[in-house]
This record gives structure tokens, sequence and C-alpha cells, in this order.
């Protein structure tokens, strides 16, 4: 999995998050502006976030806002906030796409209603 910042992680989170693979995408993993928009397109799916800092460290923990109690579906730690949000992203979509949705959730984080990772 992509752990550093960088354009090779901002082409594949636009790749899972937005559906296509643009030669130059935003810089996701180093611009708080550019994750901010990832979560604004995760929460238009039912996705749910938070994202703090604690001594220094980013966590980001992704979960299907839907759901109660909550379930947690993914998190992503880093000294940036950007690259916190990225990895958690990454994660999120690391599960078996086969049972529907982001991680098997049926969450479709895109808001177009599709899994991103379908086959």
């Amino acid at each position: 999995m992509l752990e550093q910042a960088g354009p090779e992680l901002d082409q594949e989170v636009a790749r899972l998050v937005l559906g296509e693979r643009p030669s130059a995408a935003l810089p996701f993993s180093t611009d708080n502006a550019s994750a901010d928009l990832l979560l604004w397109r995760l929460a238009q799916s039912g996705v749910a976030f938070k994202v703090q800092e604690l001594e220094e460290l980013h966590h980001c923990m992704l979960w299907d806002g839907r759901a109660r109690p909550r379930e947690g579906l993914a998190t992503g730690s880093s000294g940036s906030r950007p690259l916190a949000i990225c990895l958690a992203v990454l994660r999120l979509y690391a599960g078996d796409s086969r049972r529907g949705g982001a991680a098997g959730t049926g969450l479709s984080p895109r808001p177009d209603g599709q899994s991103a990772n379908a086959p």
C-alpha cells in the first residue's frame, strides 16, 4: 500500500474516491483544502469522519454514518493531516469490493452511487 505523500498517492486516491485517473490529481496528501474535498465527497455518501491531532500526530477515522452503534471502517495516522486522511481513504477501499461498497460495507463513497473499486 502507498504510505508516502506525493503525486502517486494523490492519483490513487483520486481513482478510488472520484472514479477517475487524472494525469495530475489535486495534492490530496499534502494540502489541507484538497484533503477536505475528499472528506466532503465521502460525507455525501454516508461516510462520517473525525480528524484530530494528538501530540503532533494526526488521526483520521472513517465510519458508516448511518450505523448505530457506530461501526469503524478505516483509520489513518500521520504527522500531517492530509496524509492521515489519505491513508484512511486507502484503508477504506482495501476491503473486499465484492461485498459491495467501501471495504465491503455497502457504502459507496462516490456520490454517484458507483463503487470505485467494482470490477
